[in-house]
């Protein structure tokens, strides 16, 4: 590597550490997209470099297939707090729940919890761990001379996350929750709510007992998507598969600098949204196209030729594509704030076609807005780059290896897939209405052993309701189809007729749906990492065994990534 060539591995580390800043979330983000296992600068120069170790007795096309195996794992409780913080608003790993006063993150009502007394807190604390074997099979025309080189790498391997929820479990309120007076029931009834938010969470729905009524209110809330699992997620698949070719623009037999293109193109599925922290192997279903430099210099030698310290470089660059679909994300609503993917939200029939007045709609099932906002959309990543640099020192047929590498990637852009919106079927969202605590019960599932004024419809909505801050339910005697002329606690300022349009969720996606808020922030990481190895130098296939470790670190006040210890071996053979 010459001096001109050191100089652009600079530039370029200075350009992903200035441009690609990491800043703490205060959104609430359900997927997590990490680094590739592919996207290590840093492994693909230590699977090369035995090629160029020793002179080659092949005048013209040089090879070397090489395989590395690498285990790595998160640590340290700071690095959990940043990943645990992804999906929790607080823009901590822990948040707090109790009732609609806007004291706690999280009203319990809103995963059916009913009321409680005091606060619960509940902690995410996820255990992160990527695995795989590493291949690359590289060709060049001449080593010590300019020429053409190609080369494909790929991997195999595996992404676990075990989200470790754990919870101070609050006491229900059992007054407020079992009072069934004569105007409304209480939601949900003792008997169908969830014991704690990590049972309403995981489960995502429970089982009924002793239900009397078949209606809306008796019926638990259940999460189809955006859950978090009790159990460790894992994701095995073949990686993502990078194709190279380039030139060597300065070569001779003590090093070159080469520049070429790249492409990523993806293997794995996407992301269905069904769990929080989802684990993936890969670039979550991007193509990338980009470029990529690897320059190489025997900086000193002794006069044995048996002692020698060579520099490495590599460094890569690719923009992100969509790619397999659909791939799905969930959100918040734009005019409830972070954290409203998890509110309740009714369903309101028409009646008749394009019925927005006050006899034409009727209240139908309740459910979490997660379950309607979770869409398929188009990704897309402006850049995503590494430089590695690295210093590699051999005595005989012996080495030992250090070296720094820098990772970055740029916020990610997000829209909605409109052609898979219409081939997964989605829901027109507008007709849906977010109650905070305003539920009507669906007079059409009534069963005859319950008296018909028993249960009352008020048509209400909350359009402007938060997780954490609410109104309190409204009061009053119904009489069909007006809403109560004298109710009690009834804000109409707040608190709305949800058999109107304008008063449910905006029809237009992009005014209904906190898109930029599900966006994956932009994350910047540096990575320290040593190789000892022994090289068989007088065999003709020049046979290489090593093992390595590093450690992975992110800025201190990151949100999006983790830190990682790794540990791994290698094998190659020259031809």
């Amino acid at each position: 590597m010459n001096q001109k060539s050191f100089v652009c591995f600079i530039m370029l580390s200075a350009i992903l550490a200035k441009s690609i800043s990491a800043t703490p979330t205060k959104n609430s983000q359900n997927l997590w997209q990490p680094r590739s296992f592919t996207g290590y600068s840093s492994r693909e120069m230590l699977l090369q470099k035995t090629m160029y170790q020793t002179e080659s007795s092949r005048e013209e096309w040089n090879g070397t297939f090489s395989i590395a195996s690498e285990y790595m794992q998160n640590f340290s409780k700071k690095c959990n707090t940043g990943l645990g913080a992804l999906p929790f608003w607080s823009g901590t790993n822990v948040m707090t729940y109790g009732q609609n006063d806007g004291k706690s993150d999280i009203d319990s009502y809103q995963f059916g919890m009913g009321d409680v007394i005091g606060q619960g807190e509940i902690t995410l604390n996820p255990q992160v761990a990527h695995m795989g074997g590493d291949m690359l099979l590289h060709f060049t025309h001449t080593k010590d001379n300019r020429s053409f080189y190609f080369k494909i790498r790929s991997s195999v391997g595996a992404m676990s996350i075990y989200s470790k929820l754990t919870e101070k479990i609050a006491n229900k309120d059992v007054a407020t929750n079992e009072d069934t007076n004569e105007i409304w029931i209480p939601y949900p009834i003792d008997k169908t709510g969830f014991s704690s938010l990590s049972e309403a969470w995981n489960s995502g729905g429970s089982s009924a007992s002793g239900v009397i009524v078949n209606s809306t209110l008796t019926k638990p809330v259940h999460l189809r998507k955006g859950r978090i699992s009790p159990c460790k997620l894992t994701a095995i698949n073949v990686g993502d598969i990078k194709v190279a070719t380039g030139y060597s623009l300065f070569a001779n037999e003590n090093g070159f600098f080469s520049f070429g293109v790249n492409a990523s193109l993806p293997t794995q599925h996407s992301p269905i949204g069904k769990y929080i922290l989802e684990p993936v192997f890969g670039r979550t279903g991007h193509w990338g196209i980009g470029c990529e430099m690897t320059g190489h210099y025997r900086a000193w030698t002794n006069d044995k030729n048996d002692m020698y310290l060579d520099i490495w470089g590599q460094g890569d660059l690719l923009h992100l594509r969509s790619g397999r679909k659909p791939d799905f994300r969930s959100f918040d609503l734009k005019q409830n704030g972070p954290g409203s993917k998890y509110m309740l939200i009714q369903m309101y029939f028409p009646t008749t076609p394009s019925s927005d007045n006050a006899q034409g709609r009727i209240p139908g099932f309740i459910t979490n807005a997660v379950n309607a906002t979770t869409l398929p959309v188009i990704s897309t990543f402006k850049a995503e780059g590494t430089a590695s640099l690295m210093l590699d020192f051999h005595k005989k047929n012996w080495n030992v290896a250090v070296g720094g590498e820098f990772w970055g990637r740029t916020k990610e852009s997000l829209s909605i897939d409109e052609c898979n919106l219409i081939n997964t079927n989605a829901p027109n969202i507008n007709d849906f209405a977010v109650l905070g605590r305003q539920i009507s019960e669906d007079s059409r599932n009534i069963e005859a052993v319950v008296a018909a004024d028993k249960i009352k419809e008020l048509y209400l909505c909350e359009p402007l309701a938060r997780i954490n801050k609410s109104e309190n339910r409204a009061q009053g005697t119904y009489v069909s189809p007006a809403i109560p002329a004298a109710p009690t606690g009834y804000d109409t300022t707040k608190i709305k007729d949800a058999r109107f349009s304008e008063n449910r969720i905006p029809a237009d996606l992009n005014e209904a749906l906190d898109i930029c808020g599900a966006e994956a922030q932009s994350v910047f990481s540096a990575k320290v990492f040593t190789q000892f190895g022994y090289t068989w130098n007088d065999n003709r296939y020049t046979p290489n065994l090593s093992v390595t470790a590093g450690a992975e670190f992110t800025p201190k006040k990151d949100n999006v990534t983790v830190n990682f210890w790794s540990v791994g071996g290698q094998a190659s053979l020259s031809f």
